[in-house]
């Protein structure tokens, strides 16, 4: 089996995989923007060519293979792309297979994966705005995740050492649960945890998360840091349109900080794509950004020409209350393949 443009030690593994019956399937997404970027206190508007608008550009390899009796063992590798540079990573720090790298077993009891697995609380607002798990242009995700707007939520949006367990959906319910093992000399004292129940039946949608994180991006010092976020975010597809609304805290327990976020949106079809529009509001309090407020919004457009390629146009409004309005336009292109 060939698997063009793969380096070739990738490409024995693959076949060798293919070879003992595995599945195994290439894949990712894509993604490229071009446009103004700016946002209120990020300094002057840049025009940019840009990877990642509506979803950070990734490529992987996974597969399974059945064991007998309903049990398949899992695996997955993925990492990030900046398409722009053609370098790897989202940033220069990242590992090569920063979004995913994990092995793990699949069946009637649910589902466990071990490694560098990506973070439930980032999926669970992924699914709770019409933006997707897009951090540059998603209203919620920008404040909650991204750097420059002045993220909420410590740690990564993947664990490294980590063990994640995922009960079997009964009656629309399941729990994702997760440790990242902080693997330093402070012990137990940086580990990180997390849980997310979530609820999917018909055209509802409800989740809720909980997470400590005392290791990761955003924290001070290790073994002595720690925020607790809470999550609630959920949709109702009404036919003519689908409706998102979200809350979340983020609460630091020993410098003092408190961020609390508070997201609306709505996707509406429209011909050949739909209409995206979100509105999200963080009310910070406490050290290091003392009583500031961050309102942003975002309207766009999606045009579907196939069932893995769209195009999108997406206006986004930043504004911080100590500062001036940021403006963003992005026209863009996502392949999923």
């Amino acid at each position: 089996m060939k698997f063009p443009g793969i380096p070739a030690a990738l490409a024995l593994l693959l076949s060798g995989a293919a070879s003992a019956q595995s599945s195994v399937q290439v894949y990712g997404v894509l993604d490229m923007w071009a446009g103004r970027s700016e946002t209120s206190a990020g300094g002057p508007a840049s025009s940019v060519v840009n990877s990642g608008g509506l979803q950070t550009s990734y490529w992987g390899f996974g597969g399974a293979e059945d064991l007998g009796t309903g049990l398949k063992a899992i695996f997955a590798v993925e990492g990030y792309l900046l398409l722009d540079t053609g370098t790897g990573g989202r940033t220069p720090t990242d590992a090569l297979f920063a979004r995913n790298a994990y092995i793990g077993l699949q069946g009637a009891a649910g589902e466990l994966k071990i490694g560098r697995v990506l973070n439930p609380l980032f999926v669970a607002t992924a699914q709770s705005n019409p933006f997707g798990g897009s951090i540059r242009l998603a209203p919620l995700l920008a404040q909650v995740w991204s750097i420059p707007m002045g993220r909420t939520v410590y740690g990564d949006t993947s664990w490294d050492n980590a063990v994640a367990y995922t009960t079997p959906v009964a009656g629309g319910f399941k729990l994702a649960s997760i440790i990242g093992l902080g693997e330093t000399r402070s012990g137990t004292r940086t580990n990180n945890l997390g849980a997310t129940a979530t609820f999917e039946r018909g055209p509802w949608m409800a989740t809720l998360t909980a997470q400590r994180v005392r290791v990761g991006p955003g924290l001070a010092t290790v073994g002595e840091s720690e925020q607790r976020t809470y999550f609630a975010g959920g949709s109702y597809n009404a036919g003519a349109a689908k409706l998102f609304a979200s809350w979340n805290a983020a609460v630091n327990q020993v410098e003092p900080g408190r961020g609390r976020t508070a997201q609306a949106g709505v996707a509406v079809p429209a011909g050949p794509g739909s209409i995206l529009l979100s509105w999200a509001q963080t009310r910070n309090s406490g050290a290091p950004v003392a009583d500031t407020r961050r309102d942003t919004g975002a309207l766009g457009y999606q045009y579907f020409l196939s069932k893995r390629t769209e195009l999108y146009a997406v206006f986004q409004n930043d504004k911080l209350s100590s500062a001036s309005l940021g403006k963003t336009y992005a026209l863009g292109m996502r392949l999923k393949f």
